[in-house]
């Protein structure tokens, strides 16, 4: 399997079967993730969103209008089940397959400079040095702590991408690079019903996504 060759959205899919794996690319293979925002998957412009973080690989000062989501694995199941009824005849969401059986507790911590959405399973991720993270918290570990990132109750289903800067005219000539978080911490400053605080020390990437950031829990359907 030719891993530069993937899109970012199957990013959690194949980190559950393969582990820890960075892939990374340029230019014209870049265009194998065309289309994946789906709907307000870009700039965060659908859903609930929270703020924090520092957005910039420079270390500039933080962006209010970051937007961050807290969803648990059921309901990113129906998003991904939505998505890849629009995008694949496969229909098969991130969590089926022959592998053990998930929670659907399970909580994941979405947040990206260009904005993560309750109405997306992934963010499309332009040219410019972008990025988004996503980290899956188990029950056990939803609570107010400070967790190592290379543990194994948190490497298996979280990841990161990002993108470089333009090459060419071109709008899909850039590198790009997505996998395992890589060391660094997450501590849960507050969490319960609403919303999740949470800051993010994290220094393995070109982009930085270390920060504070504030996750409304997105609503579950009625």
């Amino acid at each position: 399997m030719n891993l530069k060759r993937l899109p970012f959205f199957l990013l959690p899919v194949l980190l559950a079967a393969c582990g820890n794996y960075v892939v990374q690319g340029g230019g014209d293979e870049k265009n194998a993730h065309e289309g994946t925002g789906g709907d307000g998957g870009t700039g965060g412009t659908g859903g609930t969103g929270g703020t924090g973080g520092n957005t910039s690989s420079s270390g500039s000062n933080p962006d209010p209008g970051l937007i961050a989501v807290a969803l648990t694995r059921a309901q990113l199941d129906v998003l991904w089940d939505e998505y890849w009824a629009n995008h694949d005849p496969s229909g098969s969401s991130s969590s089926t397959g022959g592998g053990p059986e998930l929670n659907p507790n399970d909580l994941f911590l979405r947040v990206s400079d260009l904005g993560a959405s309750c109405d997306s399973p992934t963010t499309d991720l332009t040219c410019g040095g972008h990025w988004q993270l996503s980290i899956a918290l188990p029950p056990e570990l939803q609570q107010v702590g400070v967790y190592d990132l290379d543990s194994p109750e948190l490497l298996a289903y979280s990841y990161m991408s990002e993108t470089g800067e333009q090459n060419s005219p071109s709008p899909e000539d850039c590198p790009w690079g997505g996998g395992s978080l890589g060391p660094g911490t997450l501590e849960i400053l507050s969490i319960d019903e609403n919303e999740v605080h949470f800051r993010v020390e994290l220094d393995a990437w070109s982009t930085n996504p270390s920060g504070e950031y504030i996750a409304p829990r997105c609503p579950v359907a009625p």
